[in-house]
């Protein structure tokens, strides 16, 4: 009786996780048909959106026109590019269209060979037409602290940027989201804003895998529990 209640949860604990990898299948096939959509959009003015009554969507073309804070940006520690570690540059804009700083990422740039060292970066200071894909953070559960301890100078290093954490941080008040910079090109940051992330092929071939165990489970199940009925019913005079 404890044989069958262990392996039926073992079945139906691998059916859902067959259902999950699946269900992660979609959230990726969604995530690059936005990134893939957003290729062909025409940038619409980030004021004349806020207008509206329709939200901001992931990787929405956007524009607006201010000045970066050049005293004040945010480094966000541990980005890896073709093997090499460094940080994306989280700018703030000033505009006149809004009332708070909205972030812009401008890209990544390697870091120094020593953690000691916090890169500087020389952000423009004349005013700037900005065009890039809307990008809303979501926290990351195994990130408990995003600032380093007594960390006061600017800039600031993080382990990632989430606006309404920095904004209680540090006091600056801050749009819910961010901009990853597309136009115009700053000399020194690369720009790779593909979704790095596992494609829905390899959610799907996992999926297979977990239904596939749970199918040889009840397999084995139901061979075990023939062959002890069988048995039962030899031994019965």
């Amino acid at each position: 009786m404890v044989a069958s209640i262990v392996t039926l949860i073992a079945i139906a604990i691998l059916v859902k996780l067959g259902f999950w990898q699946l269900d992660r299948a979609q959230q990726k096939q969604k995530l690059f048909a936005d990134f893939a959509q957003a290729q062909a959009m025409q940038a619409r003015p980030l004021a004349q959106r806020l207008s509206s009554t329709t939200q901001l969507t992931r990787f929405e073309l956007v524009s607006i026109t201010g000045r970066f804070d050049t005293q004040r940006y945010f480094l966000i520690d541990n980005q890896m590019v073709d093997g090499q570690p460094g940080y994306h540059v989280i700018a703030l804009l000033k505009s006149q269209q809004l009332r708070e700083r909205l972030p812009v990422n401008l890209g990544w740039i390697k870091a120094p060979r020593s953690r000691a060292e916090i890169p500087t970066v020389e952000l423009p200071q004349q005013e700037l037409t900005l065009e890039g894909l809307v990008r809303i953070p979501q926290a990351n559960q195994f990130i408990s602290q995003v600032f380093e301890e007594q960390q006061t100078a600017w800039p600031r290093r993080v382990q990632e940027f989430i606006p309404q954490t920095i904004s209680e941080y540090t006091g600056i008040e801050l749009k819910p989201y961010e901009l990853l910079l597309v136009s115009p090109q700053l000399k020194g940051f690369r720009q790779q804003w593909e979704p790095q992330v596992m494609e829905p092929a390899k959610h799907q071939a996992y999926a297979v895998q977990w239904f596939s165990l749970a199918i040889a489970c009840l397999v084995v199940y139901l061979v075990v529990l023939y062959k002890l009925n069988k048995t039962k019913q030899e031994e019965t005079p």
